[in-house]
């Protein structure tokens, strides 16, 4: 279980179809995005190195304890994000100015904290925690210059980690008391709604109006404040980057866990607040995380070295989306296996050798051997294809041109990824990797399909189609595999794009992967423009076609290799 996995577990949000997950280390901090009755949400995922732990601008140490103080800032920016999904407001402020914009931020999180104090006590220490760190972090009130941001800063931190920052102005200190108090009776509202489930809204406009109105005396606006396992707002720079004693957090929590609805423990101190199962659940994904991405870094490193020079920006794993993997996988139905019946049967009738001296064992012909004392030993069906002696790469052009058929497109790469799982003997000769002017490693040879599928839903579709240089990265992976036949499957919409010449460039690699005796087959999705790049190639415009089609291309694509 790693990251992902996690985050999915501990969603407080259960149906995976009403929102898309996606985890990255490259993401800085979370944002929730609505979509169309869905959200997407992207969290960042802890960085480890020898010298430390990086989360949401925190560094700790490489540590257990690290790993520790990491899982509960994890399990808090989870817990938070998701609630948001589940418990929505009506829309409060219709301005988006970057005042409105704290305004309406500080009143969800109230209803958020509101909902979690009655219906997930249990997730209180985690966000507590969260806000002590975030609120301890906040450099030194006289270290902000503009009075606006001052003023915002103080009071998030008085509103959700319980204490009042010293630096403030008079002026600004009486506007920050009185701004707590409208938005504690704001909560005892909202708290009120999770018993009877009739929400004030004419009453929250009016406290966010007021609260606006009192913001704006502050001004100019530069940016708006917020804590970093909240919901990004904007770029954000009033937090130091300098580590937090763990005393100062011992000190200043219990605050925090009141001003957000919960009790401190009477003995224990802040350890007594977590079960030790909490923790050892977090450490286990930690653990599994690192072994996958110390096996990414080894994979890409040598896929690097092999294909330098390259044009490609990047080559990389992409986010995770397991959902709309889901949403592609539902596209397809068994689409997958009937394709894969297809091959099947094409190859029964293509190839002479219909017999086979393994496999699924033929009842009369058994018998008649038995009874005639026969040698013979080819006694068996052949009901599948000869898996051991493919090596199948699929590639997915994921260019800006394809983005307005990406769910269609990632359900058509689906089935033909988990027909060519039927196909092969041994997954360490199937590969899939998707393409644009970046590459995305989808599944590696020493990769299980089962294990990498959320990274199908997360590939991002942008950028231009740098084809050649996707097919000799293909054709370097099937250089290595000991197998008769090798295939590339490519899907595009055969636009190859990006510098001048690449029509010639694509020509020249595919003399050369011809040349090595590797076979391309070119699916065109929704239109024929593959035809004239590749010698076997066809149009699908439905799974129908997908299924009709490319059962009889992959055979011709194989007898050619043989011949």
């Amino acid at each position: 279980m790693g990251f992902l996995d996690y985050a999915a577990k501990i969603s407080l949000q259960r149906d995976r179809l009403k929102f898309k997950l996606l985890v990255h280390p490259n993401f800085m901090y979370p944002t929730l995005m609505p979509e169309a009755g869905t959200y997407t949400l992207r969290f960042p995922e802890p960085k480890i190195s020898d010298e430390s732990i990086e989360f949401l601008g925190y560094n700790f140490p490489p540590d257990n304890f690290g790993m520790t103080r990491t899982g509960r800032l994890f399990r808090a920016m989870v817990s938070h994000i998701t609630a948001h999904t589940v418990k929505e407001l009506p829309l409060i402020l219709e301005s988006r100015s970057q005042p409105a914009r704290f305004v309406d931020a500080i009143i969800r999180d109230l209803y958020v904290d509101a909902y979690m104090t009655a219906e997930h006590p249990e997730r209180l220490a985690d966000l507590a925690y969260a806000n002590t760190l975030a609120t301890a972090s906040i450099k030194k009130l006289g270290n902000i210059f503009l009075p606006a941001t001052r003023v915002m800063a103080a009071l998030l931190s008085k509103v959700f980690g319980g204490r009042l920052l010293e630096g403030l102005r008079e002026k600004e200190a009486t506007m920050v008391a009185d701004a707590a108090e409208r938005l504690h009776e704001a909560k005892e509202g909202l708290s009120a709604s999770q018993v009877d489930g009739v929400v004030d809204v004419e009453g929250l406009r009016e406290t966010a109006d007021w609260l606006l109105g009192r913001l704006r005396d502050f001004g100019p606006f530069v940016e708006v404040p917020f804590l970093p396992h909240t919901e990004n707002i904007s770029p954000c720079r009033v937090f130091t980057e300098q580590p937090t004693e763990e005393e100062v957090i011992e000190e200043t929590f219990p605050d925090a866990l009141k001003a957000i609805g919960g009790e401190p423990p009477k003995k224990g101190g802040i350890a007594a607040c977590w079960d030790k199962s909490d923790d050892i659940e977090y450490l286990q994904a930690f653990s599994t995380r690192q072994i996958e991405r110390a096996k990414e870094e080894k994979f890409l490193n040598q896929l690097e070295e092999r294909l330098r020079p390259s044009r490609f920006k990047s080559i990389e794993v992409p986010p995770e989306d397991y959902t709309e993997y889901l949403r592609a996988r539902e596209l397809i139905g068994g689409a997958a296996k009937r394709l894969l019946n297809n091959v099947i049967q094409a190859t029964n009738f293509e190839f002479e050798d219909i017999r086979k001296k393994y496999g699924v064992l033929d009842l009369q012909d058994a018998i008649q051997v038995v009874a005639n004392k026969s040698e013979r030993s080819d006694v068996f069906m052949r009901d599948e294809l000869m898996k051991q002696s493919y090596a199948i790469i699929i590639l997915l052009d994921v260019s800006r041109s394809m983005k307005a058929s990406a769910l269609e497109s990632r359900a058509r790469a689906v089935c033909l990824a988990e027909a060519a799982e039927g196909i092969v003997s041994d997954m360490n000769s199937c590969a899939f990797y998707a393409f644009s002017d970046r590459l995305y490693v989808l599944k590696d040879g020493s990769e299980t399909f089962s294990r990498v599928r959320a990274r199908i839903g997360g590939v991002p579709f942008y950028g231009n189609t740098y084809m050649p240089e996707a097919l000799e990265a293909a054709a370097e992976f099937l250089r290595g595999q000991d197998a008769t036949q090798r295939l590339i499957i490519i899907l595009s919409d055969g636009y190859p794009f990006g510098y001048s010449n690449i029509y010639e460039s694509l020509k020249e690699t595919n003399k050369t992967n011809e040349e090595r005796g590797v076979v391309t087959v070119g699916i065109g999705l929704n239109t024929k423009k593959m035809e004239p790049l590749f010698k076997h190639s066809t149009a699908v415009y439905s799974q129908k076609d997908l299924i009709k089609k490319v059962g009889s291309l992959f055979i011709q694509a194989a007898q050619e290799e043989l011949t």
